[in-house]
């Protein structure tokens, strides 16, 4: 299956006033990530919503959503045109929308990455995964008398992650650090599943990696690193290696 690179030039302004519009808050405070979920999905359907994404901030110029997806870009327009809310479409600047296929990487090659993850470790109360939660990963180390600090923590966790993504990590350092709450539904009740804040961190990496293995980490390219991929984390941006 071919992964394609997206690239949405989005109407900020539109996308703020049909997220609201929504009630896409939770405690009052908007989380970004679950509301370009949102639209991702209203525009080409929870089924072939793009994911994972990152919001790329670029200072004094327009922000970027870039995703990946099995779906060019011809297709998700041509889905677009047929089902999306014209405002959704608007907002996400769809008949704007480029992609391109991305290459094989084989197993041996450098490159450099960014990342944006949420540090959790997922815990099963007594081996039931019904009943599992997720703790940060800095705390529940510290639980399990761990006495790094964050960053070294931090730091650690994310290795993990991406020796199971099928890479050798060659440096790695965190290039941002923010307590941030996410929104989430809740459980279903006599008025729907309303949306719940959760506080955590939002974790933002730069480094370099060899491919060990091309075929986990073409997988991981394609759905992601980490927890919460749907949402704007785990997105494996690939550049040049530094030499």
């Amino acid at each position: 299956m071919t992964t394609h690179l997206l690239r949405f030039d989005p109407d900020l302004r539109l996308a703020n006033q049909w997220m609201a519009a929504e009630g896409l808050a939770a405690n009052g405070q908007t989380d970004e990530g679950y509301g370009w979920h949102a639209l991702l999905c209203a525009a080409f359907g929870k089924d072939h919503a793009p994911k994972p994404f990152r919001i790329v901030a670029r200072r004094g110029r327009p922000a970027q959503l870039l995703a990946y997806a099995p779906l060019n870009a011809a297709e998700l327009i041509a889905r677009a045109n047929a089902f999306a809310d014209p405002k959704v479409f608007r907002a996400l600047g769809v008949d704007e929308l480029a992609s391109k296929p991305m290459p094989a990487f084989s197993s041996g090659r450098r490159l450099g990455f960014s990342l944006f993850l949420r540090p959790v470790v997922r815990t099963d109360r007594e081996g039931d995964r019904a009943r599992s939660r997720e703790i940060d990963a800095y705390v529940h180390a510290r639980d399990n008398g761990d006495a790094r600090d964050r960053a070294t923590v931090y730091l650690d966790w994310a290795r993990q992650r991406l020796t199971a993504a099928g890479a050798e990590v060659e440096a790695l350092r965190i290039d941002g650090l923010e307590s941030v709450k996410v929104a989430r539904r809740g459980v279903s009740g006599e008025h729907g599943r309303p949306l719940k804040a959760i506080s955590g961190h939002a974790l933002a990496l730069v480094g370099g990696l060899r491919v060990v293995d091309a075929t986990r980490f073409a997988d991981s390219i394609a759905h992601g690193v980490g927890r919460h991929r749907a949402f704007g984390f785990g997105m494996l941006l690939l550049t040049p290696p530094e030499t």
